[in-house]
């Protein structure tokens, strides 16, 4: 009797100390999970909800000091207008005279892009002003002062009186500046503002760094072409440049438009993903088709290029959702500076489609472009382009 109480007593610690020992391991586990838990959520509320509300002001204005990046997204469409250093010759043309037609530049070497920036000593900015200046004039010689590949040159020329209206005229066509529709990327709290994702350059005359100011302005998309196979697409939206204008254009970079925004943001607040966060599969688009209300649309990401030097072409893209197919065919020029955000973070924007694939294209990194809005370090275009910008 005596053995059989000291065994039951013996079993008896034993599995006290058993179930000490579980119920130690237990909260060690409970432990590790509550931890584990706290960190991953902690992850996903500082990458996909507005931080505006979990932040606060403090936390945004330190964003650009080393640390994560915090930007209004965009995905609105703008109105571009962009300007040269002065007026952009197109071409020289006779003025109809009592005489018979009379060409003011005959002789003269002004060209095809070549950037008309003073009359005697006196900057143009606008093509009434020239009107003004050349019909004022005493119909003697005037000294014109051009660009052209950055240099700066003079040419003679004197006025002709046109038999239609008696106006004196140079015989040159002129344009102010170079127009077209992108969309919005971010803006920064600071009031900087990232768009369009790409260079822009003037197809009439192959002007590019020449354009480096100007302004963007709302709009609304009124319509699509839709894209096919060999052909690119576009949004269909009118610019008022006599509107107020929701910015300024102070850079025309590698990877797109930058300067002050001047409008309040309307976009929720967003993480910029750092390097390497971008990765294959599943993201959404962010942009507009249809009035001025923005909408996320299915695509994937089919590869990443991780970039050291700066480039606009940092990813593939591939449309996947039905409803953005059926409208656009895919992507559409005026779809440039689209955010692309995955996993609750901007990785990038839309930057060219492909034109054999429609459903395909480019976007670049948008660590490049926040890095370039809060900084403004300077980029030089590329001389090769591949597919067609956005």
């Amino acid at each position: 009797m005596q053995t059989n109480t000291v065994s039951r007593a013996e079993r008896a610690v034993r599995l006290t100390g058993v179930a000490l020992v579980l119920i130690l391991t237990a909260l060690c586990i409970g432990g590790l999970i509550c931890w584990s838990t706290v960190t991953k959520n902690g992850i996903i509320e500082n990458t996909s909800l507005p931080i505006s509300a979990q932040f606060g002001t403090r936390r945004l204005l330190a964003a650009s000091d080393g640390g994560d990046g915090y930007v209004h997204i965009g995905g609105t469409p703008i109105g571009i207008s962009i300007c040269a250093d002065g007026l952009i010759v197109m071409g020289e043309c006779g003025v109809q005279t009592e005489g018979g037609v009379v060409h003011p530049l005959a002789g003269a070497d002004v060209r095809k892009g070549d950037i008309l920036t003073a009359v005697n000593g006196t900057r143009v900015r606008s093509v009434y002003q020239l009107k003004v200046l050349v019909d004022n004039g005493d119909g003697e010689a005037l000294t014109l002062t051009l660009k052209r590949g950055g240099e700066a040159y003079e040419a003679k020329a004197t006025p002709a009186t046109d038999i239609n209206g008696g106006l004196k005229k140079l015989g040159l066509m002129l344009k102010e500046d170079i127009g077209g529709v992108g969309t919005l990327t971010f803006v920064t709290e600071g009031g900087r503002y990232a768009a369009l994702g790409h260079y822009i350059t003037d197809a009439d005359t192959g002007l590019g760094g020449e354009l480096d100011n100007g302004k963007i302005y709302p709009t609304e998309v009124d319509g699509v072409i839709r894209g096919e196979r060999g052909k690119a697409g576009g949004l269909i939206a009118d610019v008022n440049r006599l509107s107020k204008s929701v910015g300024d254009i102070c850079a025309n970079t590698l990877i797109g438009l930058y300067g002050n925004y001047s409008a309040p943001p309307q976009g929720e607040m967003y993480r910029v993903a750092r390097k390497g966060e971008a990765k294959p599969g599943a993201a959404k688009l962010y942009t507009t088709i249809d009035g001025d209300a923005p909408a996320f649309y299915d695509i994937e990401i089919v590869k990443v290029v991780s970039q050291n030097e700066v480039g606009e072409k940092g990813m593939v893209i591939l449309v996947r959702d039905k409803q953005l197919l059926a409208k656009t065919g895919g992507i559409v020029q005026g779809m440039s500076g689209s955010p692309i955000v995955q996993n609750g973070s901007l990785i990038g924007a839309v930057t060219h489609v492909f034109l054999q694939d429609p459903t395909r294209g480019y976007a670049v990194h948008s660590r490049f472009m926040y890095d370039y809005a809060v900084g403004g370090t300077s980029f030089a275009p590329e001389s090769v382009q591949y597919g067609e910008a956005a």
